[in-house]
């Protein structure tokens, strides 16, 4: 009977050390950036920013991190911001417009068969040096708030 009763008070103690860890690892740090993203001066209707650790800190486990853009804003929340250090920055904004009109058309047209996917053409509204061959970095320091505005331009 003793034996029954160590062997639960056992397990009921390493029940309560595995609830009181739970959550104790290191607190990280977060930058929260926002910004606007344009290109030639004009707000980028839709897309998402990335950010790519230059040299992730493997202890930590934490990757880049994104946001989406609309009507040419990007916000990353404490929750989702950047640990300090360096980051490749890459812009992704991939539209569709009107041949007739030239005017950006949202896919819910296309698929409720408001717009014929014949009468559109695709657009990157991003210059290659943002997008995938992006040069962009931006530097962050521990729990600051900044903002980190990307003007691109078409060359």
């Amino acid at each position: 009977m003793k034996t029954a009763f160590a062997k639960s008070s056992i397990c009921l103690l390493l029940v309560a050390a595995t609830f009181a860890f739970v959550g104790c690892g290191p607190k990280i740090s977060r930058c929260v950036l926002s910004g606007t993203v344009t290109t030639d001066g004009e707000p980028v209707p839709v897309g998402t920013v990335l950010f790519i650790p230059e040299n992730p800190d493997p202890k930590l486990q934490v990757a880049g991190s994104s946001a989406d853009i609309v009507d040419g804003k990007y916000q990353l929340s404490p929750e989702t911001g950047l640990v300090p250090g360096k980051y490749k920055v890459q812009v992704i904004s991939l539209v569709d417009r009107n041949k007739k009109t030239g005017e950006i058309v949202n896919t819910d047209d296309v698929k409720d068969g408001l717009v014929n996917p014949l009468d559109l053409v695709h657009e990157d509204l991003v210059p290659p040096k943002f997008g995938s061959a992006t040069e962009q970095y931006v530097e962050v320091g521990k729990g600051k708030t900044m903002t980190y505005d990307i003007p691109m331009v078409k060359e």
